[in-house]
């Protein structure tokens, strides 16, 4: 057994066996399926991208028809366009009244299908493929695993099982999300190296991927990031001392720089030492904001984004709020007592 074949042995001895369930359902689903519509979340990361990108590939693969798309009509982020499958993608109203089965990746809820939540919902042959611990489990089989460290490792599980021949675009689709998802690798479980290992040797170079979805702002990016950092914020007393450190992104701010840029911004904030909550508001419409939570040790984010409606990870999670600037910090603030309660209950 050579080092390729040992790698996807031990990937496949790792599933987790209460997977074996969902996986096995998702198989039975699709093996009548004659045509697919996969769709991830709006606003889409490479997770979303690259997980829906594999799934279409799979599919085509067993002779299925498929396609992709996402509820919304925004253009992607540029990092994204590298990720192969866009030939794939669809606009969410040109999705054919023919498809007879959807399947929803790194969806943890219904609402961020965007356009096609009614129509999804509707139908009586959903798969979602998932990792977020807080998924709704909304679909007819929910192919979710809270362990994995992205809904592209997920797919890895269920194409090792499903015999599906990994082929050099869907590895890269595949590892953008793995890549993205773990921080450059520095949150997950050590399996996520060895399904790293078996992606990057279908030729793959882990340097030239990285920069694509990493790197590369322009120079605007610099005078956008002085003034959002100008609004740092700290309030160190915080869900029993955690601390929070917040920044504040304005609809005004984002005028010359587009969705990699304002998205990195929480990256910068999460190194900072002021709080053990980052907390980045995002007004990507006037008065309607995202909120992005990233904890280094104590608090749980996925509750505390549970407890304003949104979910997430342990450690990344975030949610939405309409308002103005001082309503969307306080509401934050006022949910100090629920953070405060994952103390202690949040693991490492």
């Amino acid at each position: 057994m050579g080092p390729a074949e040992q790698a996807a042995h031990q990937l496949s001895q790792s599933i987790s066996r209460r997977m074996s369930g969902p996986i096995q359902d998702s198989m039975d689903m699709l093996a009548d399926a004659e045509f697919v519509a996969v769709v991830c979340h709006i606003h889409p990361d490479a997770d979303a991208i690259g997980a829906a990108s594999a799934m279409v590939m799979a599919l085509r693969q067993r002779g299925i028809r498929a396609v992709a798309s996402y509820g919304n009509d925004e253009l992607p982020a540029k990092s994204l366009l590298t990720i192969p499958g866009w030939e794939f993608f669809v606009a969410p109203g040109d999705i054919p009244e023919t498809v007879d089965t959807w399947v929803s990746v790194d969806c943890a809820s219904p609402e961020r299908l965007g356009n096609l939540r009614e129509r999804m919902l509707g139908s009586r042959r959903l798969i979602v493929v998932d990792h977020h611990d807080s998924n709704t489990r909304y679909g007819t089989v929910n192919m979710v695993d809270e362990d994995s460290e992205s809904s592209t490792m997920v797919l890895l599980d269920f194409f090792e099982v499903w015999g599906i021949k990994l082929t050099r675009d869907m590895a890269h689709a595949l590892y953008a999300g793995l890549l993205t998802d773990t921080v450059s690798f520095q949150f997950g479980r050590s399996r996520m190296h060895t399904a790293a290992a078996r992606l990057l040797n279908k030729g793959l170079d882990p340097r030239t991927i990285g920069a694509q979805l990493l790197e590369g702002h322009p120079f605007e990016y610099l005078p956008f990031l002085g003034r959002v950092m100008a609004t740092a914020g700290r309030v160190p007393g915080w869900a029993d001392g955690a601390g929070l450190v917040h920044v504040t992104i304005s609809n005004e701010d984002m005028a010359d720089v587009g969705h990699d840029e304002v998205e990195a911004v929480v990256d910068v904030v999460r190194t900072t030492k002021g709080g053990d909550v980052a907390a980045v508001f995002k007004e990507y419409e006037p008065g309607y904001w995202t909120v992005s939570l990233r904890s280094t040790e104590h608090i749980d984010a996925a509750a505390v984004a549970g407890f304003m409606g949104g979910g997430g990870h342990l450690r990344a999670a975030g949610y939405s709020y309409a308002g103005d600037r001082d309503g969307v910090l306080g509401a934050l603030i006022g949910a100090s007592e629920a953070a405060a309660a994952t103390i202690g209950k949040a693991g490492a």
